[in-house]
């Protein structure tokens, strides 16, 4: 090709990335002249969304990206395009192999950003019978752009949903795999000379899934926005409370006098309560009704609600199964350190509250005592521990200061023969006086680690012969001479 072939080819890729970047424009600026009612905020910047750099450049080029521009321009046909056209969540294509194209999920979700979305169009999403992927991009949307004071109030009725969804392409593969052996199975042929064990998995909920993306910050090859760290911390702690209420809701149903202890009306009872002067704890309570079916689409409930009576307060509340407990069993504490009370279920430091008002049983503050706190900070540190054999909890690098760490791969002690570092000869180099060294290798050696490889003794190892030694000395003396 020649070079006036090679510029016009290049000023052709130049002015559909200008034209690409226009049309951004232009959608950004139409989603801030939103002027719908109950239009949800924003929480960051209004025109990269939280988004990886990379991963927005290569949206905002994206030729179906500008098709979505082009042609959705209201909730409605957004809402249609994601049903026939998303079949995974991941954040880039599987066709794309290296070249990184986005996915058409997160061309989708993109386009919403820039359209902005109201809270009854969010509820509409997250609660769409459709589609699982017309949720998913309803929790990627508030997981990026939603205000994270509110985020928790959105996702709390989810996070045990158990509806499937196929989060990544391998999984979208393994269901439609898994729907075609369910419909061989029912063909009267089936299973004449096959193995009855079925190599697919069962598919991810949306449970599972909506846990998983504000509970970590990597997602599929993209970084997650990170939250305020009081924010965050503090919907860990609510994860960690919704995960001790569903074990318990689990409990009791396998438990038949259980179940029908607290199904007989007027029944006194355990249950979880709070406001915004009483911090959530446990108190006495009676059996009123139990509801079995959703009073707004009549659809029956997997697992029964019931409403109760709080005699120290005078008050009617409907609790969940998980939130109640027999009297005379030992309670599980509820303290969650500075997690407040009220309307948020933040668990105080007591454990039960009688009808005289005082709280009674084993709790206790953060002095002493169970916290929910404690057991969140413990679970990071198991993350960070879990990753390597020598991994330690340690700020990770910037994307500055991996760039230049990069270069040091090539450096001393590199083999590109095996693929790796190996060990350089420390013996040219005479004793170490690093204390560092001297002190990393006594933890090491006093903590319960398998024990790993020990170097033999050095009256054990090979001697050097005379002429290496005079060969060494020389050559210190020379560098000595030249650079002092």
């Amino acid at each position: 090709m020649s070079r006036s072939a090679l510029w016009r080819q290049e000023g052709v890729k130049k002015e559909r990335e200008r034209q690409a970047e226009e049309l951004f424009e232009l959608a950004v600026e139409e989603g801030r002249n939103n002027r719908a009612r109950n239009v949800m905020p924003l929480w960051g910047p209004d025109d990269s969304f939280h988004l990886n750099s990379m991963l927005l450049q290569n949206l905002i080029r994206s030729s179906y990206f500008q098709k979505c521009c082009r042609d959705l321009t209201d909730w409605s046909a957004l809402v249609d395009e994601v049903y026939y056209q998303v079949q995974h969540v991941e954040p880039f294509s599987a066709a794309s192999g290296n070249n990184r194209d986005p996915s058409a999920a997160f061309c989708l979700l993109l386009r919403l950003m820039t359209l902005r979305c109201t809270t009854h169009q969010m509820k509409m999403l997250l609660d769409h019978p459709d589609s699982p992927y017309i949720r998913a991009i309803g929790f990627l949307y508030l997981r990026f752009v939603g205000d994270p004071k509110d985020v928790y109030q959105w996702i709390e009725p989810y996070l045990y949903d158990e509806e499937p969804i196929a989060v990544t392409v391998n999984a979208q593969k393994k269901q439609k795999g898994s729907q075609y052996q369910q419909q061989q199975q029912s063909h009267p042929s089936y299973g004449r000379g096959r193995s009855s064990a079925s190599s697919h998995s069962e598919p991810e909920t949306i449970g599972e899934y909506v846990r998983k993306l504000f509970s970590e910050r990597e997602y599929y090859g993209t970084m997650l926005p990170r939250l305020p760290v009081h924010i965050e911390r503090d919907i860990q702690v609510k994860l960690l409370l919704a995960e001790k209420i569903q074990r318990r809701a689990q409990k009791h149903l396998a438990d038949r006098d259980t179940m029908n202890e607290f199904q007989r009306i007027g029944a006194i009872v355990m249950a979880l309560y709070g406001d915004d002067e009483n911090p959530v704890t446990w108190y006495e309570a009676v059996v009123d009704r139990v509801v079995t079916r959703n009073e707004e689409t009549g659809q029956a409930l997997k697992v029964p609600k019931f409403i109760v009576t709080f005699p120290e307060y005078g008050n009617t509340e409907t609790v969940l199964l998980g939130e109640m407990e027999r009297r005379g069993v030992p309670l599980e504490p509820v303290s969650t350190g500075p997690v407040g009370g009220g309307s948020d279920r933040g668990y105080d430091d007591r454990d039960v509250v009688g009808r005289d008002g005082r709280g009674r049983g084993g709790g206790g503050g953060r002095g002493g005592g169970y916290d929910l706190y404690d057991e969140v900070r413990k679970r990071e540190q198991e993350k960070v521990t879990a990753r390597g054999r020598n991994a330690v909890a340690q700020r990770p690098l910037t994307a500055k200061a991996s760039l230049a760490a990069a270069p040091l791969r090539k450096g001393r002690g590199y083999n590109d023969d095996d693929g790796g570092y190996r060990r350089h000869d420390r013996r040219l180099e005479g004793p170490s006086t690093d204390k560092t060294a001297t002190t990393t290798s006594n933890r090491t050696s006093s903590s319960s680690s398998p024990p790993r490889a020990v170097p033999p003794p050095v009256e054990q190892q090979k001697k050097r012969s005379a002429e290496e030694i005079a060969m060494i000395q020389e050559k210190k003396r020379k560098l000595m001479a030249k650079y002092g």
